[in-house]
């Protein structure tokens, strides 16, 4: 883009840019000290890459727990300036939504209020805030990129964004597979080869340092995640559809938002049938949906952030349709000019409320890092330390971590797939082992190793609903734990 074309963007769009970058900047920096406890899973891993210590989640072990190539190498980009991981990473969750509600706008709207609209209710929408820290944001703005790209037959650079959107998220072969298909729709050939030649590049970049530095060509979290819905523990039956809680974490305790999103997101997508793009972004959601649903993957909230940013993107086109409808006819109506004003007020209340809700400071889950820090303290430097949620409790105690779940270490995740709580012990045998009081279903061995003597509570460690457990120095602990591990825990 020319300094000149930069310039007149700059100017058609101020509207659209000015409010976008005020509401999601002032809603960031009331997230700043947000720490979700997958985030800092990324965050360790770079810590220790700063530190000397390698790309690492635990030092000397190379082990690909990272989800996001992309996101990582762009978070060691910037923090190499920037040198706060916290911050950093906040500011790029922040840079990424606001680039994905702006290019979104650009993508389905059409008009600067229009485009304003959309970009205004996604970054006011409370549940983009809750995903810092992860690579949500930027998988949001490459597919709203590469559906802009294909649109205007930019195909080399659609072929670069959906390289990119791929090692952002694997799940992004589902919308290269949605402009395939369409693009051999419309001219009965597949595309030029020449397209393919950068997303290969990257792609294979992408692996060969995978296998040269970790030993395998992809992350093993892929694996462990599709293990984790095989297992049934996160539930049974069709578990992504499971959002239940989201009532709580992300509307506010009630479905008031849900009942303006929902009659006038259809508005939005029924008035937009038209636009070859809408069927796009329609069968790609399909195709993620069915993924989801279909290979039980577990209901993390940030797995809906498609569904949720498109979902309000069509809000905010079905809100402007209907307003633009009332206000058109209003002066020679006043039952128009009464709908106009009731439905803009209507529209205004929500925004509002929205916003209201996503108003608020996050933190980081204080139960967690307040054990992490007891146990930095308390513990020798080089103790072993086995749970079930790793992030905070990782990155607060500085610990060697065992993931029981298996996505920083090796083994774990097979065992978990195949409903086997016990054989982890037949590889690891942690110094310390912390659970939820009661037992989480994932800790179970816990219960025929403090059976066995080989573990106790450790009895200053005082946290209501958690206890530690130290491994046993007396002669023998070894041969009952693997006696656990084996079978003798029936």
């Amino acid at each position: 883009m020319s300094l000149q074309r930069l310039r007149q963007y700059l100017s058609e769009n101020a509207l659209l840019l000015l409010v976008t970058i005020a509401v999601g900047g002032y809603l960031a920096w009331q997230t700043r000290n947000f720490q979700l406890d997958d985030s800092l899973i990324y965050l360790r891993y770079l810590r220790n890459l700063f530190d000397g210590q390698g790309l690492t989640y635990n030092a000397g072990d190379r082990f690909n727990g990272l989800t996001s190539p992309l996101y990582s190498y762009l978070l060691i980009v910037a923090n190499v300036v920037a040198r706060n991981l916290q911050y950093t990473t906040i500011f790029l969750s922040f840079v990424f939504l606001c680039a994905a509600a702006i290019t979104g706008a650009h993508l389905l709207a059409s008009g600067k209020y229009e485009q304003t609209l959309c970009a205004l209710i996604v970054v006011s929408f409370n549940y983009f805030y809750d995903t810092f820290g992860m690579e949500t944001s930027l998988f949001l703005f490459l597919s709203a990129l590469a559906l802009i790209l294909y649109r205007r037959e930019q195909f080399f650079g659609l072929g670069v964004v959906l390289g990119l959107l791929f090692i952002t998220r694997s799940e992004g072969v589902f919308l290269g597979l949605v402009v395939v298909v369409d693009y051999f729709i419309k001219n009965r050939k597949l595309p030029h080869v020449k397209y393919l030649v950068a997303p290969l590049i990257l792609l294979s970049a992408n692996f060969i340092f995978n296998y040269y530095y970790y030993g395998a060509f992809l992350p093993a979290t892929g694996n462990a995640k599709l293990g984790q819905g095989k297992s049934g523990y996160w539930g049974e039956g069709l578990i992504f559809l499971h959002v239940q809680y989201m009532k709580d974490a992300f509307f506010g305790g009630d479905f008031r938002l849900l009942a303006f999103m929902l009659p006038v997101g259809l508005v939005g997508v029924l008035s937009s049938l038209g636009k070859r793009i809408v069927w796009l972004v329609i069968f790609y959601l399909v195709l993620l949906g069915s993924f989801y649903v279909f290979l039980h993957i577990p209901n993390y909230h940030w797995y809906y952030a498609p569904f949720f940013f498109f979902g309000l993107l069509f809000v905010g086109v079905g809100a402007w349709k209907v307003l633009n409808f009332t206000y058109e006819r209003s002066r020679e109506s006043a039952v128009f000019l009464t709908l106009f004003l009731a439905f803009f007020l209507v529209t205004s209340g929500f925004v509002y409320h929205s916003f209201g809700i996503a108003n608020v400071q996050r933190g980081s889950m204080d139960a967690y890092k307040n054990i992490g820090e007891w146990i930095g303290t308390n513990t020798p430097r080089d103790a072993v330390v086995a749970s079930v949620e790793i992030g905070t409790v990782g990155w607060y105690s500085d610990r060697y971590i065992i993931d029981i779940l298996g996505l920083t270490n090796r083994y774990n995740a097979d065992y978990i797939a195949h409903k086997d709580l016990y054989s982890w012990l037949t590889r690891y045998s942690p110094d310390y082992i912390l659970v939820h009081q009661p037992l989480w279903a994932f800790e179970a061995s816990a219960n025929c190793l403090l059976a066995s003597q080989a573990y106790a509570p450790v009895e200053a460690f005082k946290f209501e609903g958690y206890r530690l457990l130290k491994r046993s120095d007396a002669v023998g602990t070894q041969r009952q734990i693997l006696s656990c591990a084996t079978g003798s825990h029936s």
